[in-house]
């Protein structure tokens, strides 16, 4: 009778175990479901950058700051005219200076200063030259270049014997900068003219009386040719 009353209770006991494994069956996919990543929204895929397409194999490929691949010429060496090459600047070794005397008024001198390119290569020059009065001894005078900026500075090519010039200004009227004896000084004998950017003077005789003012002379910037008439 024992052995009637204790099978009933093992098969119940088997029966709820078998509930629970099934009740746990049940519910792995919802677990698993929740722990899974959703799935990427539309909004964030339109926001991903996306890889531009390779160019054509047509497309020209420019390099910023670059000289022009078709070996063109550079328009910021040009002087006087278009298309003209780059070349290097003048120097005072390249050059030579000659001062010829232009109509003058009452108590003015004009001059005008010429240097020719006696190099057999062209070379540039922009802006305005700097002057140094000599004595004939070759002592330094007192020397002051004034820039006339009523006319704009241009680069300029200068050609194997081409030249560039300057008009020049100055007064022989004398004023309180000079001796108290009413003069203007010794005569010049000589100038030094020092080209645009350059250091050292290219010489030039000087035969067109005192400057006075203390030698101050007044020049234009360069310009091709060789002045008024040439």
């Amino acid at each position: 009778m024992a052995v009637h009353h204790r099978r009933p209770a093992a098969l119940t006991t088997l029966a709820v175990l078998a509930l629970f494994a099934a009740a746990g069956c049940a519910e792995d996919p919802a677990d698993s479901s929740a722990t899974a990543d959703p799935p990427a929204s539309s909004e964030s895929q339109d926001a991903s950058p996306t890889t531009p397409p390779a160019p054509d194999e047509d497309d020209t490929a420019t390099d910023p700051g670059g000289a022009p691949e078709d070996g063109g010429d550079d328009p910021a060496g040009t002087a006087g005219g278009a298309g003209a090459p780059a070349s290097d600047w003048c120097t005072s070794d390249a050059l030579t200076a000659e001062i010829t005397g232009l109509d003058s008024g009452a108590g003015q001198r004009y001059a005008a200063l010429v240097l020719t390119n006696t190099s057999d290569t062209a070379c540039r020059t922009e802006g305005w030259p700097g002057l140094q009065l000599v004595a004939e001894n070759g002592e330094e005078l007192p020397t002051t270049t004034v820039r006339d900026d009523s006319e704009e500075a241009a680069q300029l090519t200068v050609e194997p014997g081409a030249s560039a010039w300057a008009q020049l200004h100055w007064t022989v009227v004398p004023g309180e900068d000079d001796p108290a004896d009413g003069s203007c000084g010794p005569d010049p004998a000589g100038v030094g003219v020092i080209p645009p950017d350059e250091y050292d003077a290219t010489d030039a005789a000087w035969d067109l009386g005192a400057v006075c003012g203390a030698g101050t002379i007044e020049a234009l910037p360069l310009a091709l040719g060789s002045g008024p008439g040439a």
